[in-house]
């Protein structure tokens, strides 16, 4: 494995080849406690909650994904000890998380407003380098995000950062978007050197126009994440075939990758993810890509495509 061929998870570094399929969007515990000015409520006992998890992975496994994007950022229940002792344990390589999440929902973290642009680099390049917190465990992926309607001032200088990251030390970028907001994401990336094929934008699918907003992404050449797929308080399944065909008919498929952003365990802002928390991380294996070929006519090439070359593509740390 060169320099340029690696995935960093929680329990190292594994050549691109090895992740198999990928969903590239979820969780497996989100706490709001630290963003909402509260300690953390730990309301679960380790060992069961490692189980638990565990359990998650298994079945996760068995339904013929092998690893998963944790998008978790500081702050946001990010439980790293947890986390990889669930890997350590479970079947699923698991790819980590640094930076933060924006401030529409619940204020910035602490440490993200007090920090300056040159000492967030800082931060998220140790993170990934030598590892995340105090701990040795590195990130393997650099989170952002933006709100509803606007990027305010400290989101850009969350996007500014990840994108001065990833350029001193490789690791992919991925971001949340809030009803929109992508676009708006890629032009401060690309005015910090860093082109929309170097990102991944989640939440997807959202906005007003999803056909349309999703093509305009795609046009700019951003890697796209359809996620909350089994999520019904969201959407059904046939807003995802509607908006996941239309982008594979339109010769998109490099672009796309698929996911749940279910959790585990989730505390805080219930609005997030709805009165019950979502936790089924097979239904797009089980249910939802049948369907998709079913409705759509795409095909098993195209499904390895977006499940597995990709996420192996836009996962590998660069030069």
């Amino acid at each position: 494995m060169t320099e340029t061929q690696k995935i960093r998870t929680l329990t190292g570094d594994v050549a691109p080849s090895d992740l198999g399929r990928t969903l590239i969007h979820e969780h497996l515990c989100v706490d709001w406690g630290e963003m909402l000015g509260r300690p953390k409520v730990l309301d679960f006992e380790f060992d069961d909650m490692v189980q638990k998890m565990v359990a998650k992975m298994e079945e996760l496994h068995a339904a013929g994904i092998s690893a998963m994007v944790e998008c978790t950022p500081i702050g946001c229940g990010r439980y790293i000890d947890l986390f990889k002792e669930v890997a350590l344990r479970g079947p699923v390589k698991i790819i980590a998380s640094t930076g933060f999440f924006h401030e529409s929902w619940c204020p910035i973290h602490p440490i993200g407003r007090a920090l300056d642009l040159d000492a967030l680099v800082d931060l998220f390049s140790r993170e990934i380098t030598e590892g995340m917190g105090d701990t040795l465990v590195k990130a393997g992926i650099i989170k952002c995000a933006t709100g509803e309607g606007r990027i305010s001032e400290n989101e850009e200088k969350m996007l500014r950062a990840s994108a001065r990251a990833h350029k001193a030390t490789g690791c992919p970028i991925i971001t949340h978007t809030t009803n929109g907001m992508g676009l708006e994401q890629l032009d401060i990336f690309e005015s910090e050197g860093v082109s929309p094929e170097e990102v991944i934008v989640s939440h997807i699918g959202f906005e007003e126009d999803p056909l349309d907003y999703s093509e305009q992404m795609l046009k700019r050449g951003a890697n796209i994440s359809f996620d909350r797929i089994g999520m019904k308080i969201f959407f059904d399944d046939d807003h995802w075939v509607r908006v996941i065909g239309n982008a594979i008919n339109k010769g998109y498929v490099n672009q796309v990758m698929m996911s749940h952003d279910a959790a585990v365990f989730v505390y805080g802002l219930e609005e997030a993810s709805g009165e019950n928390v979502f936790d089924d991380y097979t239904y797009i294996s089980r249910v939802f890509l049948p369907k998709l070929q079913r409705e759509a006519g795409v095909t098993d090439e195209q499904i390895s495509i977006m499940m597995e070359d990709n996420p192996q593509r836009v996962l590998t740390f660069r030069d």
